[in-house]
């Protein structure tokens, strides 16, 4: 799994206005530091398979916590993280293998 992908869910979430900044991305979607992202470039390490699966599930809860709002903005965040939990998905179940 590789850090592009936490970085292209980051600059979605920010892109849509879910989120401000890259530290609150890691404290409330990943449940890490707010260093996380920043602390692996420096060690060259890649993201742990939790703080994947941890954004993944709350992509998919406040997705369906949205689903029924008439909200136009709520509609574009349900069909962003809809499509960025099953993006993340699909790296899980191929990290399973």
């Amino acid at each position: 799994m590789s850090i592009k992908l936490l970085e292209h869910i980051r600059d979605e979430l920010r892109g849509s206005g879910a989120i401000q900044n890259t530290p609150e991305f890691c404290t409330s979607w990943l449940g890490r530091s707010e260093g996380y992202i920043r602390t692996l470039r420096f060690h060259g390490l890649e993201p742990s398979v939790e703080a994947l699966s941890v954004c993944s599930h709350k992509l998919g809860h406040y997705a369906d916590k949205l689903r029924g709002s008439d909200k136009d903005t709520h509609k574009t965040w349900v069909e962003s993280f809809d499509g960025l939990k099953a993006v993340s998905y699909t790296h899980l179940r191929a990290h399973e293998t």
